[in-house]
C-alpha cells in the first residue's frame, strides 16, 4: 500500500471502495520534534513536523463504513 488512495474491497463491511486517507503523527513526527528540540527550536519551531503531511504516517478507511483498512507508516520499525 502507499500513501495515496487506493482502491480496496473492505474487509469489514465487503464493499469495494476507495479508501479515504487521513494523515496522523507516526513515529517519524515524533523524531522529527525531538530532534528539532533538542538541537534547539524550543520556541515552537519544532513542533513543525506535526503541521506537515509529509512527515506524517496515512491512515487509509472506508468511507462507508469507516473501518480503519491499513495504516502507511513513512518510518517502518521492522522489515516484514
Amino acid at each position: 500500500m502507499s500513501a495515496l488512495p487506493m482502491q480496496y474491497p473492505c474487509p469489514n463491511c465487503g464493499n469495494h471502495i476507495l479508501t479515504v486517507t487521513t494523515p496522523v503523527p507516526g513515529l517519524l513526527t515524533w523524531i522529527l520534534c525531538t530532534g528539532l528540540f533538542v538541537f534547539g527550536c524550543f520556541l515552537g519551531c519544532c513542533l513543525l513536523p506535526f503541521c506537515m503531511d509529509r512527515f506524517k504516517d496515512v491512515k487509509h478507511t472506508c468511507p462507508v463504513c469507516g473501518h480503519e483498512i491499513y495504516r502507511y507508516h513513512r518510518l517502518r520499525t521492522s522489515a516484514k
